[in-house]
């Protein structure tokens, strides 16, 4: 399949596949704004008005995390089924099997949008400053980018050989949500001996990383940013190069 060929079927996929998930409902797109908003009011009025988090604007601190980290678990956590997904289309056509996740971590940033605006939106109106450090937000999301394509590739590739390992993903997923810090603030809820523990989840940087430039004008960690950032690309490598591998034999596997 052509180059261009390739991309035109991918921006019409993410298109129609939107179009359809919003078709399903009475307000249509409308619920990509109200479905944060609703999220957002939830944690605001259980953690913001009634419990004391001891967080310096824990309000904007938990919507940040929230925002990012939702963006990286529903990507890799969509994409794990979409080539066993996507079975009726590559027995149709010959696409390239990498054709189904970026579909879904594309369809996925695009729903992000709506969340990030409502998040800016709020924040520009919340107690912290709006300072430059917000300039480094598209290369933190960049950064975040790379991670969540690398990571939803790596099992889209593994997933339809072995169905069962959805329910790993979920609990891996659990488990970096929880140690993430996005309820809590890491450097003080956490020994000093085990933050280097911590801080190899990449993710548990990032959301630091996001709090930084957004609530407390303060620039990321520079140095950390370009280890995930190898480690992404290294990540995303290792999981094309898999996938690639593959590629002619996921319809028959997917058949099974």
């Amino acid at each position: 399949m052509r180059t261009k060929t390739f991309f035109d079927l991918l921006l019409f996929k993410t298109e129609a596949n939107l179009r359809t998930e919003v078709s399903r409902y009475y307000l249509n797109y409308l619920w990509w704004v109200i479905e944060p908003v609703l999220t957002m009011g939830v944690f605001y009025i259980v953690f913001g008005i009634f419990m004391n988090r001891g967080t310096d604007h824990f309000v904007g601190f938990l919507l940040a995390g929230l925002t990012f980290w939702n963006w990286f678990m529903r990507s890799v956590n969509n994409a794990s089924s979409s080539i066993m997904g996507g079975q009726g289309l590559m027995q149709q056509v010959a696409i390239p099997k990498v054709f189904f996740p970026l579909e879904v971590v594309l369809r996925d940033c695009f729903k992000l949008l709506f969340s990030l605006s409502l998040l800016l939106l709020f924040l520009i109106f919340y107690p912290t400053p709006v300072s430059l450090t917000w300039f480094a937000l598209p290369i933190l999301m960049a950064v975040q980018f790379l991670l969540v394509l690398g990571s939803a590739t790596l099992f889209a590739a593994l997933v339809p050989f072995v169905p069962d390992l959805k329910f790993i993903i979920a609990t891996v997923l659990h488990l970096m949500f929880f140690g993430s810090g996005v309820f809590f603030d890491i450097d003080k809820m956490v020994l000093p001996e085990h933050l280097f523990i911590i801080y190899l989840n990449p993710m548990a940087g990032l959301l630091k990383a996001y709090r930084q430039i957004l609530l407390y004008d303060t620039w990321p960690d520079w140095f950390y940013l370009v280890k995930v950032f190898v480690f992404a690309l290294l990540l995303l490598a290792f999981s094309l190069w898999l996938i690639f591998r593959y590629d002619h034999i996921y319809p028959r596997v997917c058949q099974q």
